[in-house]
Parts: structure tokens; sequence; C-alpha cells
């Protein structure tokens, strides 16, 4: 199985989720930097979502006819209360749609930055995968964030940075397979 390297978006916006909670300045989220986008969550409704896409994938990172295996992702977030903040929709997104489960955690988010892993090397995230999908501009996350009481007053929630890899494997070679009898009958008759 091969991997590729982490890729950060290049698109990066706030979409509309009741607007409760809006993410300002979503593009910030775009680069491991000291720059955050940042939202101030709710305790009774969810955030409006960070939405991340455009991760710029290639032929060249994942080959024609690959078998995706897994997709792994990171969010670097913190909130500026302890145990107050946790993800509450979580999805990878298909073709800018949402697809496969929520990987929301409703582990609380630290108050340092920090890396949260979701997905894996045989995670498909609930969903199925080719590489066209991955390939897509329009791949990509959504994230959607819940307090559990009001956040003090000038508290935020910031997220630096958000990457993903993808693990596949790459096609066979095609040949012709002959069942092992049929081998012994022709090379011995």
């Amino acid at each position: 199985m091969a991997v590729t390297d982490y890729k950060f978006p290049g698109t990066a916006a706030n979409v509309a989720n009741g607007g409760y909670a809006v993410w300002s300045h979503p593009d910030y989220a775009k680069a491991d930097d000291t720059n955050y986008a940042s939202a101030t969550p709710s305790a009774k409704n969810n955030s409006d979502y960070l939405t991340l896409t455009n991760f710029g994938f290639t032929s060249s990172d994942i080959p024609a006819g690959a078998t995706i295996n897994g997709i792994e992702f990171v969010i670097n977030r913190a909130h500026a209360e302890a145990d107050n903040v946790y993800d509450v929709l979580l999805y990878l997104l298909k073709d800018g749609t949402q697809h496969g489960s929520n990987l929301a955690s409703a582990t609380k988010w630290p108050t340092s930055l920090t890396d949260a892993t979701y997905g894996g090397s045989t995670n498909l995230c609930g969903g199925s995968w080719t590489q066209a999908d991955i390939l897509d501009a329009d791949f990509g996350f959504q994230l959607s964030i819940k307090a559990t009481t009001k956040p003090a007053s000038g508290k935020f929630s910031s997220v630096d940075f958000g990457k993903i890899r993808v693990y596949y494997t790459e096609s066979g070679g095609g040949g012709i397979v002959v069942p092992v009898f049929l081998y012994h009958y022709m090379n011995h008759c």
C-alpha cells in the first residue's frame, strides 16, 4: 500500500448551517502558520461549517485505476476554555456533498492547538472512493462544532489548518492468470 503526502486545502469557506456561529477568516485554515479560522460556538445550536476543499491531488499523487484503501485527515484546533467545545458534525465531501459517516468526536477540544486525526490507512470513513473522487476540486471535509455551555465573552474556537492524505493500492499488471493444473498440462503433454 502506498500513501500520498499530506495536502493542504486550496479553498476554505464558511458554509451556512443556521448562522448561529460563523467562522471568521476561513482562509486562515489553509496553512500551518500562526493565523487561525475562528468561531464562537453556541451551547444550543451547531456552528456553520468550516469547509476545506481543493486539496490539489493529481494523478501523480494517485495513479489512474488505483484502489483507495483509506483517507486520513488532521485538524489542528483549540478552544480558549477547557472541556467545552467538541465536534458535532464532521463529514468528508465527495463532489462537494457530504459523503460517508459523521466522524465527529465527542472529545473536548484542548486549550492549546493540537492535532486531531480522523480516518486512517484502512478507513474509508463510511464511504466509497475512486481516484477521480479524490482528484476532484470539491473533495474535502466540513466541520461544525458545538459548546457544552455558552462560552464566556471573547472566548472562541480556533482552527490553524486541515490537511489530508490518502492510502491506495496501485492497480495490477493485467496479465493472464492460468490455473496451475492447466499450466502443468500444457507443459507436460
